[in-house]
């Protein structure tokens, strides 16, 4: 079996949001690497919790899309390719077109304040060097016009694809991969978000996620193949 880390005991009035978050983040820094299967033996008994416990950690990670379980096989971290980042960032793109498309008209002040204040604590984790925590606040920063839109569907399907979308980056800090200037790419961003030309916007959104597919997707190619 793969090397695996070492989880302390969870502390028993959170046990299963403890289990969940301890499992999310090991996940989401590669610690667990895309593809490991989970199993249940060894992750209840690290943390000392019941295997029905740890089950119920375990479903809230595959309806947020980090786990996925295969009949007879077990419980796996949701492997990625090519192809399905190819499927995350083509829905991606879809959504936050709509997004902006019903959000344009109703902008206000309260919007550029919060989107200008989203960008700065983005650019504040960039300077960070932490990819977990750029890759949160690069979800929080785009998160805003899901919120702002009035459209609760495209809000929870956001909420899905930023799992997937933060396996991404993962997979860019297990291979060093090089990546744009993250700070100046979402400055521009901003500025044509908070500003009055929305063609102009969505033609930059296209060239913004497919930056970020592209660097995805090299890394992707620099992954050792496993067994």
């Amino acid at each position: 079996m793969k090397t695996l880390p070492d989880f302390a005991p969870a502390p028993s009035a959170t046990r299963r949001d403890y289990v969940a978050q301890t499992l999310r983040s090991a996940i989401l820094t590669g610690k667990i690497a895309p593809g490991t299967q989970l199993i249940e033996s060894h992750f209840a008994t690290q943390f000392g919790v019941s295997r029905g416990l740890l089950r119920e950690a375990i479903r809230e990670l595959i309806e947020t899309g980090l786990l996925v379980n295969r009949p007879y096989a077990g419980t796996y971290v949701t492997d990625i390719d090519e192809q399905a980042m190819s499927d995350v960032y083509e829905v991606r793109r879809i959504m936050e077109k709509q997004a902006f498309i019903r959000l344009w008209p109703q902008r206000d002040d309260a919007f550029r304040s919060e989107m200008a204040a989203r960008y700065e604590a983005l650019a504040d984790a960039a300077r960070s060097n932490d990819l977990q925590r750029e890759s949160a606040a690069e979800a929080h920063f785009h998160g805003l016009v899901y919120e702002r839109c009035g459209n609760k569907l495209l809000l929870d399907v956001w909420g899905q694809l930023t799992q997937k979308i933060q396996l991404g980056f993962t997979i860019c800090q297990l291979t060093h991969a090089p990546k744009p200037d993250f700070a100046e790419n979402h400055r521009l961003f901003m500025t044509l978000a908070t500003g009055d030309d929305l063609d102009a916007m969505l033609e930059e959104l296209d060239r913004h996620l497919l930056r970020g597919l592209a660097t995805i997707r090299h890394a992707l190619r620099d992954l050792p193949q496993r067994a």
